[in-house]
């Protein structure tokens, strides 16, 4: 028996959670990524696989965009809140208020080993790892079935992962989802693409034999006060016994390279039926890069959140947290033009030689013949001042 071909799964195993005779495991390809393998002497042909399947079934899950959709721009009042997030730090408003009402928070946060894994908080103090954007595939970890007990003992509960994920969680809980579980509420973002934890753990390796270090964390966007956060990352390392850390643009780390490039997105991301203006979510957050050409004045480095409420739950839960944000609606078709809502819409030509190299030789060989920094024009431009950037930008027509 086939759930779906290859090259369409997403890897979220909801599949494998809801086997009666558990026929279904997960192996990893050649190429790092995560795929379910059927094992047809225990498979009973029911096909409860495929019933929640989010690739096969994911449009009977979404909330169908209306015509006044309630959009804008938000970002924290409390400077501390809005620089802990990736953007403007509305997802952190929106999960404390469900912690203050003694709920839920689940989302991504890598373990001790920077393994990405979907991670329960109930307090404020283990919320903080949940913050800021992970470009990798988070393994759910069996955390459907908690979640689920969690909604029967009447605990509120905030899901925030990739729509694909959320997709999943909504075929898991069943058809009446929305009318069976008031208490749960979705977060979905504008996403972009996942790559594999097995490509992103030997950038790791690659680094560390590298530089001669141990690394300890990892923020992908790392915000500075000049420059735009989505450019920039910093790790947390260990050499002789010391303690440091290192920030630096993308085009240093060979992961985030190749995922800005979309050099190592799973197959499927590449024709997401999740990447369309009708969401999964009760709530859309995002980033809203073209804010500058609305409101000047703002402080775009510090971070913008894009939101989009999806369903009158959604909208309740914002209208209980709006005193702690500064917000501004806008026309759909603005906060449209400022997110890729349609995703990755085609296969780069050099992610097929990119693995190619991998395959044939090794991971090292393919950062070094693919993403070398100093082969790259943009590595003189983010080493240029401020100034010249901002005025390059300008008579291009962009912003930095």
């Amino acid at each position: 028996m086939k759930i779906i071909e290859k090259a369409m799964c997403s890897g979220c195993r909801t599949c494998v959670y809801v086997c009666p005779v558990k026929a279904i495991s997960v192996e990893t390809d050649r190429d790092g990524f995560e795929h379910i393998v059927i094992d047809d002497k225990l498979c009973i042909q029911c096909e409860k696989c495929k019933s929640v399947c989010p690739m096969l079934n994911g449009n009977a899950v979404k909330n169908l965009r209306g015509e006044n959709t309630d959009c804008g721009s938000a970002y924290a009042k409390d400077m501390t809140e809005r620089w802990n997030g990736s953007s403007g730090g509305l997802f952190g408003i929106l999960a404390k208020e469900i912690i203050k009402n003694k709920g839920v928070i689940y989302g991504a946060a890598f373990d001790g080993n920077l393994k990405l894994k979907t991670t329960k908080a109930e307090t404020e103090e283990e919320l903080y790892p949940l913050f800021k954007s992970k470009y990798l595939l988070c393994d759910i970890d069996d955390k459907f079935k908690e979640i689920k007990k969690n909604l029967e003992h009447g605990k509120q509960v905030l899901y925030c992962s990739s729509p694909c994920q959320i997709a999943g969680l909504k075929l898991y809980l069943g058809k009446n989802v929305e009318k069976e579980y008031p208490n749960l509420f979705l977060i979905d973002f504008v996403c972009h693409g996942v790559g594999s934890q097995s490509l992103f753990d030997q950038s790791i390796k690659y680094t560390e034999k590298k530089k001669g270090i141990k690394i300890h964390k990892v923020i992908f966007r790392y915000k500075v006060k000049y420059a735009s956060s989505k450019y920039y990352y910093n790790y947390q390392y260990s050499k002789k016994d010391k303690s440091l850390e290192k920030r630096g643009i993308f085009l240093y780390f060979p992961y985030f390279y190749a995922y800005c490039e979309h050099l190592v997105c799973r197959e499927c991301c590449y024709a997401c039926p999740f990447a369309s203006e009708d969401r999964v979510g009760d709530i859309t957050i995002g980033d809203f890069h073209t804010i500058h050409d609305y409101n000047p004045q703002i402080d775009r480095f510090a971070g913008i959140s894009m939101f989009v409420l999806n369903t009158e739950k959604g909208a309740s839960l914002f209208r209980q947290v709006e005193n702690n944000l500064y917000y501004d609606r806008y026309d759909w078709n603005v906060i449209k033009k400022g997110n890729r809502f349609n995703g990755v819409e085609k296969v780069p030509d050099m992610r097929n030689r990119f693995f190619e190299e991998i395959r044939s030789h090794s991971f090292d060989k393919g950062v070094r013949k693919y993403l070398n920094p100093f082969k790259d024009w943009r590595l003189i431009y983010y080493h240029l001042p401020k100034w010249i950037r901002e005025i390059g930008m300008i008579i291009l027509g962009g912003r930095s």
